[in-house]
């Protein structure tokens, strides 16, 4: 059953849990992403001026005729409430995945997630900012199902709904998301850098995918970065001075030295990566700068970045 919405309530909050900006199912309907409850929103109306007799054509609302019916009924028992229709990128700009997914995925989590029926009014919220496993788990589904698109029906229904990007302008084998998080993590979290890891610094999806993971590893992911990670011991001063001159080969321990003496952590991003990202002279003034003072300036830079890709985001 539908729960009315009190007019002295903000016609854009959840009735039930209080979540912005429900899915709006009908003309007068919603059903709230967060908790799944469908309602109806009646905002405060104006009196209307009583019609005159010469002007009422047909039965009068007194003689069973109403006159504004919900062009929307509700879902039969056991049925699956129907889905937002597709909308323009822009129009899911305020929804808080928007930031870690384009917009065809927004609403193909939206839709898929969150669910309502009459027999099962409750599902589990989709969290605004998603966890790794849940993150992860969405963008796998997702590019499985963009894949048999090609060859089933069903699927394809299902992506063409909800995209705005042709079917056959989407990359059938993107890269995943534990490989795009992994060049991110190695090149210092540079995107570009990232991109060129994964093959496609042309390809505008990958640019995507990048940027979006990015923003997530910035936001709601940062503590799965390496910056997050438990400090490591300092260093001792000569194996530092050690690596002035760096080796050809980094050894295991060598490795741990030098990510102690730049970014304070035992693991941290791939010794090449750290090469691309800053030169060979950006990473002898950073050990110079440790062995000075202790400062780190190649974490603060780090650090800066996604400070920035988070306000992205915002």
């Amino acid at each position: 059953m539908d729960t009315v919405m009190n007019p002295a309530m903000n016609p854009m909050n959840c009735v039930q849990c209080g979540h912005p900006h429900p899915w709006r199912i009908g003309r007068t309907r919603y059903s709230c992403r967060s908790c799944g409850a469908v309602f109806r929103a009646s905002p405060p109306q104006p009196p209307s001026p009583a019609p005159s007799p010469s002007t009422v054509q047909g039965p009068s609302p007194s003689q069973g005729q109403d006159p504004s019916p919900d062009p929307s009924p509700d879902p039969e028992p056991g049925t699956t409430a129907p889905g937002p229709e597709p909308v323009g990128g822009a129009a899911d700009g305020d929804d808080p995945l928007a930031a870690f997914m384009p917009a065809r995925m927004v609403r193909w989590v939206r839709q898929n997630t969150v669910q309502n029926t009459v027999q099962d009014p409750v599902r589990d919220p989709v969290p605004d900012a998603p966890d790794r496993a849940t993150l992860a788990r969405w963008y796998k589904d997702f590019d499985a199902l963009v894949a048999r698109a090609a060859t089933t029906p069903e699927a394809r229904a299902v992506v063409e709904r909800v995209s705005d990007v042709p079917l056959d302008r989407l990359p059938t084998k993107p890269p995943a998301f534990n490989k795009v998080c992994a060049a991110l993590h190695a090149t210092c979290y540079d995107p570009a850098l990232a991109a060129v890891r994964l093959g496609g610094q042309d390809s505008p999806f990958v640019a995507e995918r990048v940027a979006h993971l990015r923003r997530w590893l910035a936001t709601a992911g940062r503590s799965t970065t390496w910056l997050e990670a438990p400090p490591a011991p300092p260093p001792a001063p000569e194996a530092v001075e050690e690596l002035l001159t760096p080796p050809t080969s980094f050894t295991t321990e060598q490795v741990r030295t030098l990510f102690a003496a730049l970014f304070g952590v035992d693991k941290g991003p791939s010794v090449p990566g750290v090469r691309e990202r800053f030169g060979a002279d950006g990473v002898h003034e950073a050990l110079l700068a440790y062995l000075r003072t202790g400062a780190r300036p190649l974490r603060d830079a780090v650090a800066a970045d996604l400070a920035r890709a988070a306000g992205e985001g915002a």
